[in-house]
């Protein structure tokens, strides 16, 4: 595991956390909060990055199998996506619905993940609004197996992405503005060179991590990448959004994964305290559910005429889904993690000499 990777989740787990807090106050319409959509793009390139860290080396020597890897994700996202689903339905979701059959075919598209290749915002943020990003996850997840043997090599990678962006700052600039975010935000396809610049950013990682670079030099490159990504976070509002909701991070989001992967600098002790650690493991689950706490906040507000100031409010929201998501995580998704790999394994029987041994494993 690395731990600076880790812990680095929570701050932009925070930062898709202030984008949603405009429904309670004003003040949070600002551009520096309003452009925590970034959040989601770190998550992408990140998770092309931790995907090919852990299975790329396994599935290309064949120490594991395709279901294995398959199961795995099954296991990682699925549970706690049913949950907040379901929650979501009981509770009303984030969009109105004309009828029972609309809203199955909603449910259904929701329940495997299927709705961020719908370009329809009743569609993609139905239900549990979040979750349209592990539809883009999911594909994810089913291409890399089938993709990396093609994919294990610097110089191929580069030549790809290199032509998807120019095919995506062409489709970027003769898209519309009221069909930018169904086309380039949540569509799983138009997000998937996120992931793929997240492993080459692994293949570059390969080439680094057994360089010596000095503690000064790795802070000072460290306290670098911060400030580049600050410099394109504050300066974005002169861009236009549609190359913000993708590319334009591409260069300040992969330089703060790469630098801060190699572990080395002062900032990366910082973000090595286990309280951070811990904030990172649980950010999945401050993902799915911050947005339940807001919303119903906001009907509470409504339904009885009051409200406190957001100086009040927000952090009340922050530190009750900081606990419901550190209940989620050791209670819930740890343990369902474990039963759905455990549901999914099945027992073979191998033939040995002496006799014949049965063994459980994940094929």
């Amino acid at each position: 595991m690395i731990n600076t990777l880790t812990s680095l989740r929570i701050f932009f787990a925070l930062m898709v956390f202030g984008a949603h807090c405009y429904v309670i106050d004003s003040s949070f319409n600002a551009h520096f909060f309003k452009e925590g959509f970034v959040g989601v793009s770190f998550f992408f390139v990140l998770s092309g990055f931790i995907i090919a860290y852990n299975y790329q080396e396994k599935l290309l020597k064949k120490t594991t199998t395709r279901r294995t890897f398959w199961v795995a994700r099954l296991a990682r996202i699925y549970p706690l996506h049913l949950l907040t689903l379901l929650i979501a339905a009981c509770i009303g979701g984030y969009v109105q619905y004309s009828g029972t059959a609309d809203w199955i075919k909603h449910f259904v598209a929701s329940t495997f993940l299927l709705q961020p290749f719908f370009p329809s915002a009743d569609y993609f943020f139905s239900f549990n609004s979040p979750s349209w990003s592990l539809g883009c996850e999911q594909l994810f997840y089913f291409c890399f197996p089938l993709v990396i043997p093609f994919l294990n090599n610097k110089r191929h990678l580069v030549i790809i992405l290199f032509i998807c962006l120019l095919f995506m700052l062409a489709g970027m600039y003769l898209t519309g503005e009221e069909q930018i975010k169904a086309y380039w935000y949540v569509n799983p396809i138009t997000r998937l060179p996120d992931f793929f610049v997240g492993v080459l950013l692994y293949q570059f990682y390969r080439s680094l991590r057994n360089k010596k670079i000095s503690y000064s030099t790795s802070t000072l490159l460290e306290t670098g990448a911060i400030a580049l990504f600050l410099l394109f976070f504050l300066c974005a509002a002169d861009i236009p959004k549609v190359y913000r909701y993708s590319c334009y991070y591409w260069l300040p989001v992969s330089l703060i994964i790469l630098i801060f992967s190699l572990q080395k600098g002062g900032i990366s002790r910082l973000l090595s305290n286990r309280f951070l650690i811990i904030g990172g493991e649980i950010s999945y689950s401050f993902y799915l559910i911050h947005l339940f706490i807001i919303l119903t906040y906001t009907k509470m507000t409504a339904l009885y005429q009051w409200q406190l100031p957001w100086t009040v409010s927000v952090p009340i929201i922050f530190c009750i889904t900081i606990i419901l998501s550190l209940l989620s995580y050791y209670y819930f998704e740890k343990p369902a993690n474990k039963w759905v790999k455990r549901i999914f394994t099945k027992k073979t029987i191998i033939n040995q000499p002496h006799g014949i041994i049965n063994k459980n494993t994940t094929n």
